[in-house]
């Protein structure tokens, strides 16, 4: 049974009283009906060594006097860094307004896009791992879309397999969420706000990491994983038209960090981290410091809480599950 505190922690995305919701429009219950009996796209991608080791050279944790170094030729894909392959396969004029990639996203008017959380799944054996030099398969569809509140959240389903189908080595879930205004930003400064006044006193964190995002940084991050997504690179656009206070650390670079924390608490521990579920809370900001916190969580065995706070401010919180090797 999930306990109170972690339910606390994560929440649900997809739960919400039935008093709160909107029925939507015909057309977006339509295009909802549509995406969601898609059969699954299958795509390839080798796992090759240069975007692996790009990435390794550009992640924060993995700078310093061992960073940097280039991965052997099958030698095994870190948890998390898939996210640099299968990179999307629109036409430049097929992007949205934002920059972003439209394949799955929602119709007009909800049009203004957020990474809002998600999970990763790898399996019990830490063998199945991907591997540099592998071509890999994955099958990606839309497990389930939902409008609420007056925005659209559109769950992805990917699952990354080796040659063999039969074996998968990642199997996670991508959660964008997708909002009609252009302005305001006033549903991220609410659930911010409830973040900032409603967290308990946490325990003492056993592993923890700082570093400031930077503009370049976030660059690499977007090239690497073929993100156009204006909120990353284009200050104008931040501050006009999303009203965010500076260009935004992309969710899933903050989240492959946590991961990387994680792994580190796999390491100290001898244990093997089999599920990472994350929600974004609140938008972090580029020359700010970051603070990524990992927390045992008290009566959870193989159970660790995961934070990111910039400024006192949690921008993303995480619960990592591990299990004995």
């Amino acid at each position: 049974m999930v306990s109170a505190k972690v339910a606390r922690t994560l929440g649900s995305i997809r739960c919400q009283s039935s008093s709160s919701r909107l029925a939507p429009a015909p057309e977006i219950a339509a295009w909802i009906e549509r995406i969601t009996s898609r059969s699954a796209e299958v795509t390839y991608d080798d796992i090759d060594d240069r975007r692996a080791s790009q990435l390794r050279r550009t992640l924060p944790t993995r700078l310093g006097p061992k960073g940097g170094l280039d991965l052997p030729d099958k030698g095994t894909l870190p948890k998390a860094h898939h996210l640099a392959y299968f990179q999307p396969g629109s036409l430049l004029t097929e992007l949205g307004e934002d920059g972003s990639s439209t394949e799955y996203n929602a119709p007009a008017p909800y049009l203004r896009r957020m990474w809002a959380g998600g999970s990763f799944e790898w399996p019990s054996d830490p063998q199945t791992a991907l591997r540099i030099g592998e071509r890999a398969t994955q099958a990606n569809s839309v497990a389930s879309a939902e409008f609420k509140s007056g925005m659209i959240f559109v769950n992805q389903k990917r699952e990354l397999y080796h040659d063999d189908p039969r074996e998968w080595a990642v199997r996670e879930i991508r959660t964008h969420v997708f909002r009609r205004e252009v302005s305001g930003n006033e549903a991220v400064k609410a659930r911010a706000k409830k973040e900032a006044t409603s967290a308990t006193p946490p325990a003492a964190p056993s592993h923890t990491f700082t570093y400031t995002p930077t503009a370049p940084l976030l660059f690499r991050y977007s090239a690497l994983t073929y993100n156009a997504h204006r909120i990353h690179y284009d200050r104008d656009w931040c501050k006009s038209v999303e009203n965010h206070q500076d260009l935004v650390v992309h969710g899933p670079l903050t989240a492959t960090l946590l991961v990387e924390l994680a792994e580190r608490v796999a390491l100290d521990t001898g244990t093997h981290l089999r599920r990472f579920e994350y929600r974004a809370t609140s938008p972090m900001y580029v020359d700010r410091d970051i603070l990524m916190e990992a927390t045992p969580m008290e009566g959870q065995e193989g159970k660790v809480e995961m934070t990111a706070k910039q400024e006192g401010r949690v921008g993303m919180r995480a619960v990592a599950t591990f299990e004995a090797v």
